[in-house]
């Protein structure tokens, strides 16, 4: 594990990343994926434009329902070091199980 994944465990990751941002984040991948290899007019930028404005308001959510107020904050600062386009490779990576 990650010093990264250990200081996020440590302050309540495991208890964020319930099933709704799984599934976003599985959603996120394959829309991804899809815009990257998508030729001439692509219809897949603005979906996935919203996926990602969805995960970022399920991940808020969820550190507001399943953490208390101090660890959400100690979370969350923790959490806003990283740029957005960190933290969606770290959930994507942190969902499929992949470790550093």
């Amino acid at each position: 594990m990650d010093r990264q994944t250990l200081m996020l465990e440590l302050k309540g990751l495991s208890q964020v990343v319930n099933a709704d941002v799984r599934d976003l984040v599985y959603k996120r991948h394959a829309v991804s994926t899809l815009a990257d290899d998508y030729e001439a007019v692509n219809p897949f930028h603005e979906m996935l434009d919203h996926l990602e404005s969805d995960l970022i308001g399920a991940i808020d959510l969820s550190i507001y329902e399943n953490l208390s107020r101090e660890a959400g904050s100690v979370f969350a600062a923790q959490w806003n070091q990283m740029s957005v386009y960190q933290q969606f490779q770290y959930l994507e990576d942190y969902v499929r199980g992949v470790s550093k």
